[in-house]
């Protein structure tokens, strides 16, 4: 999934089950500025049951770092 926001390139991706069968994102930031150097590579632990909810928190958490003025 991609999203653009506030001059930022949001890609999520999910990775394959694990053993539990399931999915974990990660998210790649972006800016849009035509160089679309990489500024974070966000991580996480935590697993969700479907794809599509792994995709839909890492878009959320994304955004979140975004408003939140990119910490590091």
């Amino acid at each position: 999934m991609e999203e653009h926001y506030k001059g930022h390139i949001i890609l999520v991706t999910t990775g394959q089950p694990d053993d539990k069968y399931r999915w974990k994102p990660t998210c790649k930031i972006k800016f849009t500025d035509g160089s679309q150097e990489l500024i974070k590579d966000l991580q996480w632990d935590l697993s969700y049951e479907t794809s599509e909810e792994a995709e839909r928190v890492g878009l959320l958490v994304s955004k979140k770092w975004i408003d939140l003025g990119k910490p590091n």
